[in-house]
């Protein structure tokens, strides 16, 4: 009886085995293209394989009545009977509700956002490119949940501060930016500068990142947290954002673009200044040599006569057929007095309209085997503050190429060349031309007066201005005190793909990211810090080399997915940063370090650095409901190791998240359509400079031609580690109605350790810091996204998208015992008096900020003395936190047929902003504050102590004191306390209207497949704002740091309207 059984089982094993067969197929997008990676699938069995790069599949099913199961990332999969025809031909079409899903990740992998355990959040091209702006990175400006951005304060070509959850770092909040999967640079150097008043300036050329092309971008996607950022290992502590570039991927054949965006940009805000009184003090002015041989003409304040026509001599009055400026050529003749005027719109006539123009053309080819894209992009601005401008050329170029059905080469390429003029001094002194038009310009200054800047005769040697003891001419510092650069840039990459089988593949990729730039400083002669002139270059060089590889496997099992990767990286950095210069020179206009007159300077710095990885991914999901991902990565870092030991330099970042999707799981109530719960737990670091570790020698001024060296003023740390960041983030994605509504809420805390600090050590040490690791950092917040369909009808729809972040990070701890840390400080040259310090305690948060203030009773009254004067505390006291309470971001999007209009608007509540044009301009009285000069003075509001100072018995002032002392002593630049404002603003920060033409069928210029859109865009339109007199979005810069809640004498800023032409064909 057994041996029949046998029998019968083998001959149905053989029935069964005879019915399998092989089939075989390719796969196509909707334009024709090969699918490499689509997924096939036998429907209810847990067999499978994928299309090479050739979209070609062959699989073993059960039989010829089987049925397929066809999918892609962003594409509708469909069924296939394996007898169908459809098999050698399948063609699977856009899913535009789950491209919009697709993300990409750490590494540059592809995934599908439904399925992560953690928040990232994808911008397309259209929200880029909108309404673009000149900064790349001021396109990303209240778009991102938990993202912040700050614009420059010197036009266009200033830097723009960016983070990504708040600052939770002492020393380093700025995020990773990875373009095409390569690592980009975007510091920003700053010219080696003093706080005292002499030599250059500060500087701001720029960040890195704001020469990436807009035109070039296809999607910019936010790692926020540290588990999305992970695999970064010690330079993910800050976040990630991943810039893909456009390929040329799509429609089949050769494709064209032009887009075109001309527009003109004026004075977003101005001071508002008073008008009834000019230059002086104590009533009184006339003008002599402007250096104070005349009544009050070396001071220019505006506390001198009203300005009602009297005749008074003026620096414009004539004498002997020239200016009475002209000192130096009639030799202190008598000045015809002439009518004593205000100029109230001065400043804005000095500003003048300002014009941008970006042209790009691509062409892009997808044809059997590959696709290619050459883009070129030309910008040219010029600013609205006179002489600055910037001229950029972007060439890009990305090409993909099957090389055969298992291998994939592809490139990214991008060269950048930016060039500027002039690049305009920040901060307080004399190289800003807002030291002499805004704080100290007297009411009664003719600014047009200026435009001719040189005494006559005296041509390249001797300027015309309105004061010689303080000030140089506004126009003469913009047209002959130029700050030039030149920066050739190239970055990108070559990676190689290879699918080894139907469940291996490895990639290979090299990467690089290389800049050379060369600035040049230009001092004219009798310049206020350099009366011989100056000259200087700076150099400044940076490389940077990525090379990895990633092998993966990726099989189905059942309901269970897997998905596992191992890799390695190998970060080689190098920057170089020489500045040459001459502080007096021989003969003026000669530009040249042969013709100094002194000795010259030599100020270097180069620093090299390597971090060897390797990381590893397993990525499981069970029945398309539950995803689970682990990853590790080990750094070792050059900048920690020393002379004689490596062995410190070793750090391990895990990471753990988890993600549910209930809709999958359970039969939930149809109007909801998706819901997800994502958490995870993760550490990452913040990696720090080269050479903290072990003292360097520094070059100094050569003595008697010979060169210097000394030690440097920090005490290296040879124990020094990273910081660590360990997170903990957890939220959920909601959406009903088919998706027409949609939230996205995500709750993270973060303890940021082992803080980098430089704490102050006695100068008997012969040192200024030591360099330690120290202190933590909670930084907690939550982020909300809000989207919905408002109205989607077949000719019009209303889609809105809101989006609310609240960070606050907060000081769990410090190294030193007691007492207060400083972070850094925004100053008026070397006088610690006038300075916004920026310190931290335990239990208080990064971004306090604080300075001195006056005397005040408990209950916030001032204190004023018998005299009825304000009291001075120098003792510091908290003047608040510059970080806003929330940040909102909003954007509508209209459609009415071939219509479109879009809006976006930032709203930051919260922070506080410390004013330097509220506390110059008031203690000079130029501002509309203090018009108000009653002859009989003004009565301090506030209380005199009658009493003693253990007893005070406070009784109501009502002693008057002069306005001009009242309005000096409440606006003194020596206290911060009463030049702070509301930082709060609500901004619209875009507009945009478009009409897109018809297609006229398959003949003419818009036949089927192209297109031509025209739209007027805006940006930076309008602020409501408690703030009167700038932007209230501000960047100071102090030394190398870049600074939020101070406003340091800014220029500017710019609202722009423009017109947008796109073609396509």
């Amino acid at each position: 009886m057994k041996e029949y059984l046998f029998v019968l089982a083998a001959i149905c094993c053989s029935f069964t085995a005879y019915s399998q067969i092989t089939v075989s197929g390719t796969v196509y997008d909707q334009q024709g293209q090969a699918l490499p990676g689509a997924a096939i699938s036998e429907k209810g069995t847990s067999n499978g394989t994928s299309t090479n790069n050739r979209g070609e599949f062959s699989l073993l099913v059960e039989s010829d009545t089987s049925i397929l199961i066809v999918s892609f990332i962003g594409l509708k999969k469909i069924e296939v009977r394996v007898n169908s025809p459809q098999l050698n031909s399948i063609s699977l079409v856009e899913d535009a509700n789950q491209l919009d899903e697709i993300v990409v990740t750490a590494l540059g992998v592809k995934r599908d956002q439904r399925n992560l355990g953690y928040a990232i959040q994808k911008i397309d091209s259209k929200e880029v490119i909108n309404v673009q702006a000149v900064n790349f990175v001021d396109n990303l400006a209240a778009k991102v949940a938990g993202v912040t951005v700050s614009q420059g304060a010197t036009g266009v070509g200033s830097t723009s501060k960016i983070t990504i959850r708040g600052e939770a770092s002492f020393t380093n909040n700025n995020p990773l930016f990875v373009v095409d999967g390569t690592p980009i640079n975007n510091n920003t150097i700053v010219p080696f500068v003093t706080d005292a008043a002499a030599g250059f300036q500060e500087i701001d050329f720029g960040n890195g990142a704001m020469e990436i092309n807009p035109d070039d971008v296809e999607s910019v996607t936010v790692l926020k947290g540290p588990s999305a950022a992970a695999l970064y290992g010690t330079r993910a502590a800050n976040g990630v954002i991943l810039i893909t570039t456009k390929d040329g991927s799509g429609k089949k054949g050769i494709g064209v673009s032009f887009n075109s965006t001309n527009s003109i940009e004026t004075a977003f805000r101005l001071p508002k200044f008073q008008n009834a009184y000019g230059q002086g003090n104590s009533g009184e002015f006339e003008f002599v040599d402007g250096l104070g041989g005349g009544v009050n003409d070396n001071i220019s304040y505006s506390w001198g006569p009203r300005t009602d026509g009297r005749l008074i001599p003026q620096f414009t009055s004539p004498v002997g057929g020239v200016r009475g400026g002209d000192v130096a050529v009639h030799g202190g003749a008598p000045i015809t007095s002439t009518p004593f005027l205000s100029y109230s719109d001065n400043l804005k006539n000095f500003y003048q309209v300002g014009n941008t123009h970006i042209n790009n053309l691509a062409i892009s080819n997808s044809f059997d085997g590959g696709n290619m894209r050459l883009s070129y992009t030309d910008l040219r601005s010029n600013s609205i503050i006179p002489g600055v401008n910037l001229d950029r050329k972007n060439l890009g170029a990305r090409l993909n190429i099957y090389a055969s059905d298992r291998l994939k080469v592809s490139s990214s390429i991008n060269y950048v060349n930016s060039q500027s003029d002039n690049r305009p001094s920040n901060g307080y002194g004399s190289e800003n031309v807002n030291y002499s038009l805004v704080a100290w310009g007297p009411r009664s200054l003719d600014i047009s007066a200026l435009e001719n800047y040189w005494q006559p005769g005296l041509e390249g040697v001797q300027q015309y201005s309105f004061n010689y003891t303080f000030f140089d001419n506004p126009y003469f510092i913009l047209f002959e005190n130029r700050n030039s650069f030149n920066r050739d840039r190239i970055f990108g990459n070559v990676m190689a793909s290879y699918q080894i089988d139907e469940y291996w593949s490895l990639s290979l990729r090299s990467g690089m990211d290389y800049s050379t730039e060369l600035r040049q400083f230009r001092r004219a002669f009798s310049s206020n810090r350099f009366k011989q002139g100056a000259y200087a270059e700076h150099q400044v060089g940076f490389r940077e080399n990525n090379t990895d590889f990633l092998l993966n496997y990726n099989r189905r099992f059942g309901k269970i997915t897997t998905d596992f990767s191992v890799g390695a990286n190998r970060l080689d950095q190098r920057s170089t940063n020489t500045q040459t210069q001459a502080i007096q020179l021989a003969q003026p206009g000669v530009y040249s370090l042969a013709n100094a007159a002194s000795p010259i300077q030599v100020f270097q710095a180069d620093a090299k650095k390597r971090i060897n990885s390797i990381y590893g991914i397993a990525k499981f999901g069970y029945d398309n409901y539950l995803f689970a991902d682990f990853t590790a990565r080990n750094d070792w870092s050059s900048a920690l190791a020393t002379i004689n030991s490596s062995a410190n330099t070793s750090f391990f970042y895990p990471s753990l998240s988890l993600s549910f999707i209930a809709s999958n799981r359970f039969d939930l109530p149809k109007r909801i359509s998706f819901l997800k719960f994502r958490a995870n737990v993760a550490q990452v670091g913040n990696d720090t400079d080269p050479y903290q570790t072990q003292g360097v020698f520094n070059a100094q001024v050569p003595v008697n031609g010979q060169p210097t060296f000394s030690d440097g003023s920090l005490i290296p740390n040879q124990n020094l580690k990273p910081e660590q960041t360990t997170s903990y983030e957890a939220g959920f994605d909601f959406r009903m109605f088919n998706d027409r509504l949609i939230v996205d809420f995500t709750y993270y805390n973060a303890l940021t350790k082992n803080q980098i600090i430089s704490l102050p050590v006695s100068i008997t040490s012969g040192y200024n810091q030591q360099v330690i690791n120290g202190g933590e950092v909670r930084s907690t917040g939550i982020e909300i996204i809000l989207s919905g369909k408002l109205i989607d009808k077949k000719n019009f729809s209303w889609i809105t998208t809101a989006n609310f972040s609240r960070n606050v990070a907060t000081v769990e701890s410090l190294p030193q015992s007691d007492g207060r840390l400083t972070l850094g400080y925004s100053g008026v040259y070397d006088n610690t008096n006038q300075r916004v310090w920026f310190q931290v305690e335990e239990s208080g948060r990064i971004g306090d900020m604080y300075g001195t203030g006056y005397k005040k009773t408990d209950d916030g009254q001032f204190i004023v003395n018998e005299k009825g004067e304000f009291i001075a505390d120098n003792e510091l006291q908290k003047l608040g936190n510059y970080n806003p309470d929330f940040i909102v971001g909003v954007s509508n999007n209209f459609k009415y047929k071939n219509w479109d209009a879009s809006f976006h608007l930032d709203w930051r509540q919260g922070g506080i902003l410390v004013s330097r044009t509220l506390a110059l301009a008031g203690v000079g009285g130029q501002l509309e504050e203090t018009e108000n000069r009653p002859e009989a003075g003004i009565v301090v509001d506030g209380v005199v102590n009658t009493g003693t100072e253990e007893n005070p018995v406070y009784v109501q002032n009502t002693t008057a004191i002069p306005a001009e002392s009242y309005y000096r002593q409440y606006y003194d630049r020596n206290h911060e306390e009463n030049n702070t404002y509301n930082a709060s603003y609500l901004k619209i920060r875009e507009f945009a209207i478009g009409y897109t033409f018809p297609n006229t069928g398959n003949k003419g210029l818009l036949q089927e497949g192209r297109n031509l859109r025209i739209s007027l865009v805006g940006r930076n339109l309008y602020a409501f704002s408690e703030i009167p007199h700038f932007d209230p979005e501000q960047l100071a810069v102090q030394g190398n740091q870049f600074l939020s809640g101070v406003e340091d004498m800014s220029y500017a800023t710019s609202r722009s309207f423009g017109i947008k032409v796109g073609f396509n064909f």
